[in-house]
């Protein structure tokens, strides 16, 4: 058994991401290492390994670094945030949308959500949320 069988495994662009019926981020675990990565691929970066597995990620994670973002971009009002989360102890890095106010004396790393939600193009999206921060849902009434 060779990487020839990561030929016959769909291409990144087709493979699940998204499991919004859960609300989490869904992607690959190399069977040969355990190494995670979202979006999941036919080959493992770490070991090489073809063995690449579909994997639910889990709603929370550790915030490692984060940046105040000014310079717009269509549809996003400035400021916004951009971080880099490690999803729970053995998930992938993550880099995304920070929605919700990062304490300002945070240290790092803080327990933040991975907030999963249909896009408007039927597909899914995702941004996180400090653990400390007022759910989207519960803002403007009265939360």
């Amino acid at each position: 058994m060779g990487l020839e069988q990561a030929l016959d495994r769909s291409p990144t662009g087709e493979r699940p991401r998204f499991d919004l019926a859960r609300g989490v981020l869904v992607g690959g675990r190399c069977a040969q290492c355990a190494t995670a990565v979202w979006p999941s691929r036919a080959v493992c970066h770490h070991c090489g390994g073809w063995d690449v597995r579909e994997a639910p990620f889990a709603r929370t994670a550790r915030l490692l670094t984060f940046t105040d973002v000014h310079v717009p971009r269509p549809g996003v009002e400035v400021p916004y945030t951009l971080g880099q989360v490690a999803v729970d102890e053995s998930g992938p890095l993550l880099f995304g949308r920070v929605r919700g106010p990062v304490p300002e004396v945070a240290e790092l790393p803080c327990p933040v959500r991975i907030v999963v939600r249909p896009a408007k193009d039927g597909t899914g999206t995702y941004w996180f949320e400090p653990a400390t921060a007022v759910p989207e849902e519960a803002r403007g009434r009265g939360g």
